[in-house]
């Protein structure tokens, strides 16, 4: 008798597969007990989806060699399910998850056998007969054994008969196709959560997981760092909410510590151990980074706290973690704890990925979004879409923020029906840190604010604009100890400058920066000199000025004047308006009680175009997230890559070390070397981008031959000497 492998190189046999995808099973089953109360069977049924998902690799060719077989193994594991004493309905939802649990049903149904087409499928058929011994001895005989295990006695569901060879020969897949049409909208869930269970239990089966992970207690962890005694009254009543919460605190105040207690009060728990998987939302990457290492201190193990952007390999690559298996396990139901942007939660709306198995993971999820009002209206419409949507998947979210506009928070408590916590004005003014100084004038007299101010340390010159941020830094290098810091360098070159900051930050007079300042460094400048902006946002600025010092007031000095380039990256009324604001306040401590009040007032101008905006987004999204069908692909994917795939492109002065990497099997470091190009940029100079190469990992590469140095970054003027194709 031959046996039969599921996998290769390692080699696993399909037993030893199917066996840790059923150990994979119980650990769900033990820890999401909620998914019951939308499909009470849905533990039996997945037990049955699993347990034959693979039985058609048993086929002779795909033994001999998977990459060239030129079949699917679904298709044969599939009619299996025929033999399962089952009601029809059931049969048929455990059918097409085994068919399903590779490729969508769209992608699958061109090849699926039909009346006047079945040759090839015999003639598989008449391959997996060639381990007929193997499935019969090996694979039927484990069966009742393994049910033992997952219910505690035999079921006695699984009963081929005699001529079961057969009866595969004759299944009808143009039936189970009818009834797929007829009843996927009747068992849209039930479809939802046997494909995304199957395919979370065989990938973390074939990834060498035999179980999802749990948090310990978190209120727990939150006490390591915070004892209960010194808990602020906003923490505390956190802590005691349950459902859906607005929280409004200042920046300081510890919103991290009151979403964990939060959290902590709202999971759900199986035994001592929180089951309830948790997304900490935040609009940049850098954040995350920060947030995904504070809270990795605190949780201590890797697989219990997991980070996921686009970028999310090279950040686990550059913290010296076990890049490969983390990042893909974080792709997976398997980490109870992820910090992640709201475009990876979009993922399963839009039918990207595995959009099932993301679904699953998001019913009875909790959320926790932090600075929800740094997004444009597009995504904060399709936020809310989704949180309408989620509210009958039994998911709770909580909102935090230091500046959130009335009419952003009035759209989230229609959505949510939350609780608001906020603090009293007395406790919020005690976080009261900066003094406003309205300077007329623009970045042209930058020299001569810089001598007036006579900081006695460091000072952030915080422009709107890459092309004015370069302009400033190369006017102020000649006499001042300067860096210059924004968005087009490359992800090494910024990451190197960061370093510096942090360690060295009071070895430079001056750091010229954009507004990746505002979310990316935990440092603190003795004043800041500011361009004007959007109110919102010139606090985020202020908080990098005095950043520990409650209490006692340090000057913040915003200009009157920007750059021509401003109205490209900020709605002028608000910014007007919020200067208008700022001049009422000058020479007077900008205290963190009217900072809310502040901040609708600066968006009043807006307020009802951007409420109409986001609505209209969010119309569109629910009706988009609406017509999409289970186990089925669309356009709906194609539409989420071209509204949200980010430009990259490595400079042209580095296209020979990149071919060189990639040629080494290092393709991992050209993250360094890649740098986020905006699409006006892009379109503006077309002719001076490029791909890598023709063909291999090269041609997914996009090379821009324009001019870049460490100190400057990406400029908009082609490279001397480069190829401008």
């Amino acid at each position: 008798m031959r046996v039969c492998y599921a996998k290769f190189l390692p080699h696993d046999f399909l037993e030893c597969h199917t066996n840790d995808a059923i150990n994979v099973l119980k650990s769900m089953r033990s820890a999401f007990k909620w998914l019951e109360e939308f499909f009470p069977r849905v533990w039996e049924l997945s037990f049955y989806s699993v347990l034959l998902h693979d039985l058609g690799k048993c086929a002779s060719g795909f033994q001999k060699n998977p990459q060239k077989w030129g079949y699917r193994h679904e298709i044969l594991s599939a009619p299996f399910t025929d033999f399962l004493d089952l009601p029809d309905d059931e049969r048929n939802l455990i059918a097409l998850a085994v068919l399903t649990h590779h490729r969508t049903l769209d992608e699958i149904e061109e090849i699926l056998p039909s009346r006047e087409h079945r040759g090839e499928f015999n003639e598989k058929v008449g391959e997996l007969l060639q381990n007929r011994d193997y499935i019969e001895e090996i694979f039927f005989e484990r069966i009742p054994y393994w049910e033992l295990y997952f219910f505690a006695r035999r079921k006695k569901i699984f009963n081929p008969p005699e001529d079961w060879a057969e009866k595969i020969k004759n299944y009808d897949f143009d039936a189970l196709l009818v009834w797929y049409e007829r009843n996927s909208k009747k068992y849209w869930n039930e479809l939802v959560f046997l494909r995304g269970i199957l395919n979370a239990s065989d990938h973390l089966a074939s990834a060498g997981e035999l179980a999802v992970r749990l948090l310990s207690d978190i209120r727990t962890a939150v006490e390591t760092r915070v004892p209960p005694e010194r808990w602020r009254p906003l923490q505390r009543r956190a802590g005691e909410t349950e459902g859906n919460l607005i929280l409004r605190a200042p920046t300081g105040y510890g919103k991290t510590e009151a979403s964990l207690l939060w959290a902590d009060r709202n999971a759900f728990r199986t035994k001592k151990r929180i089951a309830s998987r948790i997304f900490y939302v935040l609009p940049y990457k850098a954040s995350i980074n920060a947030m995904h290492s504070r809270l990795l201190a605190l949780f201590r193990e890797p697989e219990l706290v997991g980070v996921l952007h686009s970028s999310s390999a090279f950040y686990l690559y550059s913290s010296e973690l076990e890049y490969k298996r983390l990042s893909s396990l974080y792709r997976k139901i398997y980490t109870p704890l992820k910090v992640t942007t709201p475009f990876q939660l979009m993922k399963p709306f839009f039918g990207v990925g595995f959009p099932e198995m993301g679904l699953t993971e998001l019913t009875g999820s909790l959320l926790i979004f932090d600075e929800i009002h740094a997004y444009e209206p597009n995504v904060l419409g399709i936020i809310l879409a989704m949180l309408e949507l989620l509210k009958e998947r039994k998911t709770k979210t909580l909102v935090m923020s230091a500046t959130l506009p009335e009419f952003l928070e009035e759209l989230l408590r229609d959505a949510l029906k939350p609780r608001l916590l906020s603090t009293t004005p007395e406790e919020a003014d005690r976080f009261t840190r900066h003094r406003v100084n309205v300077v007329d004038g623009s970045m042209g007299d930058i020299e001569g604010l810089l001598n007036e101010i006579n900081a006695g340390g460091p000072v952030l010159v915080a422009c709107n604009t890459v092309s004015r941020a370069m302009e400033v830094y190369s006017r102020l290098r000649e006499d001042y100890n300067a860096m210059l810091l924004h968005s087009r360098f490359t992800y090494g070159d910024r990451e190197e400058k960061e370093r510096k900051l942090l360690s060295n930050l009071n070895d430079y007079d001056v750091v010229v920066a954009t507004q990746v300042v505002e979310v990316s460094l935990d440092i603190s400048f003795s004043t800041i000199i500011t361009e004007p902006a959007p109110l919102d946002a010139l606090i985020q600025r202020f908080g990098r000025v005095n950043r520990r010092g409650f209490g006692e007031l340090m000057d913040v000095h915003i200009l009157t004047r920007g750059g021509e380039g401003d109205k490209r990256v900020y709605p002028m009324e608000v910014v007007k308006e919020s200067l208008k604001l700022l001049e009422e306040l000058d020479g007077k401590p900008l205290r963190e009680s009217m900072v809310p009040e502040l901040v609708t007032r600066a968006y009043e101008p807006l307020a009802k175009k951007l409420t109409e905006e986001v609505l209209t987004y969010r119309e569109q999204a629910i009706e988009l997230f609406k017509s999409l069908k289970p186990l089925k692909g669309g356009e709906s994917e194609q539409r989420f890559y071209e509204m949200f795939h980010g430009l990259e492109a490595v400079p042209g002065v580095y296209q020979d070390k990149v071919l060189e990497l990639i040629n080494l099997g290092r393709s991992i470091e050209v993250h360094r070397y890649l740098v986020p190009v905006p699409m006006w940029l892009y379109l503006s100079e077309s002719d001076a981008f490029h791909r890598l190469s023709d063909k291999g990992p090269g041609k997914h590469v996009l090379v821009a031959e324009l001019e870049y140095s460490p100190e400057l970054g990406l400029q908009q003027e082609p490279r001397e000497g480069g190829d401008v194709l």
